[in-house]
C-alpha cells in the first residue's frame, strides 16, 4: 500500500514538472528573464551561444542574444524557435556572416533589431521585407565597404551604418527608404558624397558625416549647401579657412612694399631739417610722415627676417644635429688616434736609435779595451829587460806564453830580416 501511494505521487510530480517544462512563461537556464520597458525580455549575454535555440519561452518581447558566436541565421528559423511576438532582438557582437532571405519571417511585430559588430559584408536588399513594423536598424562596424546595402524598407525611421568601411554611396543607394529620418554615415572611409543620393530621402532630418576623409571640393560644398538648405541637422565638416586662398594673395599682393622694404634711409642735417620747417612748415609735416612711416616699415622688416629665420631654425630636424654631432665625434676620435700612433711611432724609433748607438758604443768600448790589452800584453812580451819566464810555469801553462813567443819569434824575424836586407 505504501509502495503504490508512494509510486502515485512520484508520477504527479513528474507529470507536473512536464506541464512546467511546456508552459509558455518557463524561463531557460542559459537566460535571465524579467521585464524590461514593459516588455518581457530574456537576456542571454556571453552564453558561447552558436545557435538562437535557447529555450526561451513563445510569449517573450524582447531577446538579447549578444556577444555569442552565432554566425548565421537561416531562413524561419526564428519563427521555428516560436520567437513570433519579438519586437526587440539583439544580436550584436556576435560572427553572423550570412542571413537568409527568409530568416525574419513571421516577426511582424518587431520593431528594433541589432546586428551591429558583425562580419556581414552583403545584404539582400528584400531581407526586411517580412518586418513591416521594423522603424530602427543597427549595422555599424560591418565591413560593407563598397557593398551598401541597398535595402527596401520604406516603413524605417533609423539605420546606423557607422564605422563600415564604407568608401563610395551609390546615387540609388537610398531609393527604398523613402521615410528615413535619421542616418548616420560618420566614421567611414567617403571622400565625396553626391547630394542627388539623399534627395529621394523626403522626411530626413538628421545625417551623421563627421570622420570621413572629406576631399572638401565642389560637391562637398554643394552637399553642405543642400543639406543646409533642407533644414537638416548635421556637423559641418569643411569649414571655410578665413586665410587668404593662393590666387587671393597674388591678387592682394602690393609691389610697393616690397620696394620699401629695400629703400635705403636718408637721413637730414639738423640745420636742413629747421630750415625746412620754417621755410614751408607744411612740407616738413608731409615729410615727417613718410619717415616714420619708412621707420615702422624696417622695423616690419627686421622682425619679418628674425620670425623667418626662427621657422628656418625649427624647421631643421632634430635628426641633423645629431648626425653632425656624431660625425663630429668620429672626426675627432680619427684625429686623436692619429696623433696618439704618431707619438708611439716616434718613441718606438727613438729607442731603437738609443739601443742601437748604446750597443755601438759598448762594441767600441769593448773594441778598445781589447786593443789595450793586446798592447798591454805585447809591451810586456817584446820588452827586452824582462826576463823570460821560469820553465816550470810555462811547461803547466802553455796557453799563456804559446802565442807570446810565437809573436816574438816572428817579431825577431821581421827585425832580423830587416836589418840584414839592410
Amino acid at each position: 500500500m505504501t509502495s503504490g501511494v508512494a509510486a502515485r505521487t512520484w508520477l504527479v510530480v513528474l507529470v507536473l514538472d512536464a506541464i512546467a517544462l511546456g508552459a509558455p512563461g518557463r524561463c531557460p537556464s542559459l537566460c535571465v528573464c524579467d521585464t524590461w520597458y514593459e516588455l518581457l525580455r530574456a537576456s542571454c549575454t556571453g552564453r558561447h551561444l552558436y545557435s538562437i535555440h535557447t529555450g526561451a519561452p513563445s510569449n517573450v518581447q524582447a531577446l538579447d542574444l549578444s556577444n555569442n558566436s552565432i554566425s548565421i541565421l537561416n531562413n524561419y528559423e526564428l519563427a521555428e524557435a516560436g520567437l513570433t511576438r519579438l519586437k526587440y532582438l539583439n544580436l550584436s557582437v556576435n560572427a553572423i556572416s550570412e542571413i537568409g532571405l527568409n530568416a525574419f519571417n513571421g516577426l511582424s511585430e518587431l520593431t528594433v533589431l541589432d546586428l551591429s559588430r558583425n562580419h556581414l559584408y552583403y545584404l539582400l536588399s528584400d531581407i526586411f521585407v517580412p518586418a513591416k513594423s521594423l522603424r530602427i536598424l543597427r549595422l555599424s562596424k560591418n565591413n560593407f565597404n563598397s557593398h551598401v546595402p541597398r535595402l527596401e524598407c520604406p516603413w524605417l525611421t533609423d539605420l546606423t551604418l557607422d564605422s563600415c568601411r564604407i568608401s563610395h554611396v551609390p546615387v540609388d543607394t537610398f531609393n527604398g527608404l523613402s521615410y528615413l529620418r535619421t542616418l548616420d554615415l560618420s566614421n567611414n572611409l567617403m571622400i565625396q558624397l553626391d547630394s542627388n543620393a539623399l534627395k529621394t530621402i523626403q522626411f530626413l532630418r538628421v545625417l551623421s558625416i563627421e570622420g570621413n576623409p572629406w576631399s572638401c571640393d565642389k560637391l562637398t560644398h554643394d552637399l553642405q549647401i543642400y543639406l543646409t538648405h533642407k533644414n537638416i541637422e548635421y556637423r559641418a565638416v569643411c569649414a571655410k579657412s578665413s586665410e587668404p586662398k593662393k590666387f587671393e594673395k597674388m591678387v592682394m599682393y602690393n609691389p610697393r612694399i616690397k620696394y620699401e622694404k629695400h629703400r635705403p634711409f636718408v637721413t637730414l642735417n639738423s640745420s636742413a631739417k629747421k630750415n625746412t620747417t620754417k621755410k614751408h612748415p607744411a612740407i616738413a609735416r608731409d615729410t615727417e610722415t613718410p619717415t616714420s612711416t619708412h621707420e615702422n616699415t624696417i622695423a616690419c622688416a627686421n622682425a619679418t627676417d628674425r620670425t623667418s629665420f626662427v621657422k628656418a631654425l625649427n624647421a631643421i630636424s632634430p635628426y641633423w644635429f645629431l648626425t653632425v654631432g656624431f660625425l663630429l665625434g668620429v672626426a675627432c676620435g680619427m684625429f686623436t688616434c692619429y696623433v696618439w700612433l704618431t707619438r708611439k711611432i716616434s718613441c718606438c724609433r727613438g729607442y731603437r736609435e738609443q739601443t742601437d748607438n748604446d750597443a755601438q758604443r759598448v762594441s767600441l768600448l769593448q773594441n778598445l779595451w781589447q786593443f789595450e790589452d793586446s798592447a798591454a800584453n805585447d809591451s810586456a812580451i817584446s820588452c827586452p829587460d824582462t826576463p823570460p819566464p821560469p820553465y816550470r810555469e810555462v811547461m803547466l801553462r802553455p796557453g799563456l806564453y804559446r802565442n807570446a813567443s810565437v809573436t816574438t819569434n816572428l817579431n825577431n824575424n821581421i827585425v832580423t830580416n830587416s836589418t840584414g836586407y839592410t
